[in-house]
This record gives structure tokens, C-alpha cells and sequence, in this order.
């Protein structure tokens, strides 16, 4: 299989941001280690296994990328390339987040703790839509299990060099589902409704996401709100882990709340005006500010 060095942009600590994709034991569609990362992705409609090792120190960081195209069709290197370093974020510069971070102390403090975090997208916005809406209202392990269900169902199974891993279901696949469908997977009747219908918006507007990787944050919001199912929580996700937008708050996020109470050393969990007002110094990064206050909860930094 072809390889290439990928340049990122330092300093990435890859083991610390591998953790998102080492979450759950239910994952069927990423496969991760501390230093490699495992995943069939969308190039311009064709599947494409790609094997990403890591390698090196947060300030030299050193990528190679292996890739097999699983599909009909033809690519380019640089294609396929460009898609991984989207999906790696190896071009976002920490730098000037790191700038704003520093004028606390606490938050230059966290910083020091987890130097080099940076997000690792879902490659599909529509993946990111379909996980908000599963994720809506109920703990992260029943999350993981119906997204495991949907995806052995309604997924495509790829067998490559002894790894098997599925591909996220096609908008126009899980559009043609049935509700009863999802009930059975556990489902709430609205939330079957909901994906069935993102489903279709999507299917009606091929050109969606792309509109909105170049629509302003308000815009794109409200865009995304218009869509039965897709609340400010739901339009935030949606843009900070599918479109890689750099400055999302993912407001009512109970994870987020969280860690604002015990970062900040609250009496009791924040509205949503009041993660507004921690938040709004770090704009337009508050993307990253969300990040670093997840894995502040994540690694246990607030014990």
C-alpha cells in the first residue's frame, strides 16, 4: 500500500488526542492505539482505509500515512492527504488559543497539563449530525451501543490486510430506514424520527455541509437549527467535530457544564449565560476552549 509523510503543525501530542477515539469498547468504526489510528474515510464518495502512525514529541511531531482504496474509482495522493490532515487537524495552529489561554494562571496551568491536545474530527459532518442526535439526553456508554447497532445494521463492513471496519451508513441509506427499525435498536420515537429526517434534509441538499464550511458561525447555526432535531447542543457538535469550526460552544452540553463548575470552582452547574461569560475571551477558539475543558474531566485533572 502507498505511503507518505504527513506534516504537522506543532505541537500535537498524538497520544493525548487519540484518547477521544479510545473511548468506548463498542467502537466498530475507528481502531485506535496510543500512536495509530485506523479508519475507512470518504474521498470524494470512494472508501479509503487509512493507517495513520504517530510518531515523535509534541514539539516534533512526525506522521505517516498508509493508505488502500477500498472503492471504485480513481485518486490522487494529495486528495487523500488532504482529507487525513482535515480529520487530524495537522494544520490548526495552537498558538495563538495558547495565547489567550495564558493570561490566567488556571488556564495556563491546564494548558501546561495537556500541551498538544488537538481534536480529532469525524471525518463525515453527517456522522457528527447522526451522533448528536443519538447522543441527545442519555450517558455516553448507551450512546456508543446504539451507534454500534445502527452501524452493524446499516453500515458497510471493509476487510483489509486483517483489520475489519465499518464505514458510517450513507445519508441516502438511513433516509430509506424505517422507524420501527430504530425502535427496535432502542431508539426513542423521536429520535428515529429525527435521524430520518436529517437523513433526507441531507438527500435534498447535496450541497449542505459545503455551505456551511464557508458560512459564517451565526448563519451556520441557525442553518442547522432549522432542521427538526438539531438544537443549539446538537448545531455546535455538529460544527466543531464535523466541519472542524473553531469556535463552537456547545451549549447544555452536561460534560461541558461540568468541568466549567469544577474548573472554575462553582457552587453548582453553570447556565448557559454563564459559560457564555467564561467562554467569551477565548472566541474565536472557543472550539479548543470546549476541547481542553473535556479533557480536563477525561484525565481526571479536577481531582
Amino acid at each position: 500500500m502507498p505511503v507518505t509523510e504527513i506534516k504537522i503543525k506543532p505541537p500535537f501530542n498524538h497520544q493525548l488526542s487519540l484518547l477521544i477515539c479510545r473511548r468506548s469498547k463498542f467502537e466498530v468504526i475507528d481502531e485506535a492505539t496510543p500512536h495509530t489510528l485506523k479508519r475507512v474515510i470518504s474521498v470524494n464518495d470512494i472508501p479509503v482505509m487509512a493507517t495513520v502512525e504517530f510518531e515523535g514529541t509534541p514539539d516534533r511531531p512526525r506522521c505517516h500515512l498508509e493508505w488502500n482504496i477500498l472503492g471504485n474509482g480513481r485518486l490522487i495522493e494529495t486528495e487523500i492527504v488532504s482529507a487525513v490532515k482535515k480529520y487530524i487537524s495537522a494544520d490548526l495552529d495552537l498558538a495563538p488559543f495558547y495565547k489567550k489561554a495564558r493570561r490566567t494562571k488556571r488556564f495556563s496551568a491546564l494548558v501546561d497539563r495537556l500541551y498538544g491536545l488537538k481534536p480529532i474530527l469525524t471525518p463525515s459532518p453527517f456522522e457528527a449530525g447522526a451522533w448528536s442526535i443519538i447522543g441527545q439526553q442519555i450517558n455516553l456508554n448507551f450512546a456508543f451501543t446504539i451507534k454500534k447497532r445502527l452501524v452493524e445494521n446499516y453500515g458497510t463492513l471493509y476487510r483489509n490486510n486483517g483489520t475489519a471496519l465499518y464505514s458510517f451508513p450513507e445519508p441516502r441509506t438511513l433516509s430509506r430506514v424505517k422507524k420501527a427499525s430504530l425502535l427496535k435498536m432502542q431508539f426513542s420515537e423521536r429520535k428515529a424520527e429525527y435521524l430520518i429526517g436529517f437523513s433526507r434534509n441531507i438527500i435534498e441538499n447535496e450541497r449542505f455541509f459545503d455551505i456551511l464550511e464557508s458560512a459564517s458561525y451565526d448563519d451556520a447555526v441557525n442553518d442547522l437549527m432549522a432542521i427538526r432535531g438539531i438544537g443549539i447542543w446538537s448545531a455546535n457538535y455538529i460544527l466543531m467535530r464535523g466541519i472542524g469550526h473553531t469556535d463552537c460552544l456547545p451549549l447544555g452540553d452536561s460534560g461541558l457544564n461540568r468541568a466549567v463548575r469544577l474548573f472554575y470552582r462553582l457552587k453548582q452547574n453553570p447556565d448557559n449565560e454563564t459559560v457564555l461569560k467564561y467562554a467569551r475571551s477565548f472566541s474565536p477558539y472557543r472550539s479548543l476552549y470546549t476541547l481542553y475543558l473535556w479533557f480536563y474531566l477525561m484525565e481526571g485533572l479536577s481531582e
